[in-house]
């Protein structure tokens, strides 16, 4: 069998769903990535509201589903959807709901306590599928025979990144994550590990794929320094000293409309050219509906 993967973008916003004209191009669904290994395995980065697409997508079939999805962290923009994935509603299906447990919460509290009768009229409890968690911490994972990576990013209350090798295959998935900029001074005064650049540049060496948060542009992340968001300069920096092949910028802000990162990308690709001619990357603006394949 050929070792290959399939993903597709299904949300790629930050902060908050942004419907409207003015984004049509890139989206307004919060974050949701799905892959779809060539062993039939499928994956699912974060649960978003692009999540609820792709439930509906999966149940225009038949056949009966085992999905392993992916929590970088708990806010709301990466997980108000999970309560609208179809696949949890339907019997025989198999939900495997993987993150981190917090500090005063466990991850199957976190969850169910956001589909409690307050804020949702179903609760967990109730879905037909079976929903099962597993508690990950920073290291290896042997994910249902796949090599997942896993490691802490420098986010307020913490995030995970992922980077999932399957044969030849290198993806990494670090949305919420702040790279600070050597030229910020108060860096000292963030809860952030001091070295978390550095073991990112480890795990992202070489990798086929590269989603990053890429939430502000230089200006903006001036008044915006520790609130867990990078700018699209220093992504491009550290995937390029990474020598990763493909970039994704992911996690848009708001702000952003298909007009200004029509103009983002540009600047991106623009420095891209600029940089060293030895080592060629695909720089782009992760879209809805977009698919890679590898």
């Amino acid at each position: 069998m050929k070792v290959g993967i399939k993903l597709k973008f299904w949300g790629v916003r930050g902060s908050i769903p942004t419907p409207g004209v003015k984004y049509t191009k890139y989206g307004g669904n919060t974050p949701c990535v799905e892959m779809r290994l060539s062993n039939n395995k499928l994956f699912i980065f974060d649960a978003g509201t692009g999540i609820r697409e792709l439930g509906s997508m999966i149940c225009s079939g038949d056949e009966k589903i085992k999905a392993h999805i992916f929590l970088s962290h708990f806010h709301w923009d990466h997980i108000q959807g999970l309560p609208f994935f179809m696949p949890s509603s339907i019997e025989g299906n198999e939900i495997i709901i993987l993150g981190m447990d917090m500090q005063n919460a466990r991850l199957d509290k976190i969850i169910s306590d956001q589909m409690e009768s307050i804020y949702f009229p179903v609760k967990l409890q109730s879905l037909s599928a079976q929903i099962k968690f597993q508690i990950l911490s920073e290291g290896s994972n042997n994910i249902d025979g796949v090599k997942v990576d896993t490691i802490y990013l420098n986010h307020p209350g913490q995030a995970m990144g992922y980077m999932v090798n399957y044969g030849k295959i290198k993806i990494c998935y670090f949305t919420d994550n702040e790279l600070v900029p050597k030229s910020v001074t108060e860096s000292s005064k963030l809860k952030y590990k001091p070295d978390t650049r550095e073991r990112i540049l480890k795990l992202i060496n070489g990798a086929d794929l590269l989603i990053h948060d890429a939430q502000y542009t230089e200006e903006e992340y001036k008044t915006k320094i520790g609130w867990g968001h990078s700018s699209f300069n220093e992504v491009l920096s550290l995937a390029r000293e990474g020598r990763v092949h493909r970039l994704a910028l992911f996690h848009h802000d708001p702000d952003h409309f298909d007009e200004e990162m029509d103009v983002l990308v540009a600047s991106c690709n623009c420095q891209e050219y600029q940089g060293e001619t030895s080592h060629v990357m695909d720089c782009f603006a992760a879209h809805e509906g977009m698919e890679l394949h590898f």
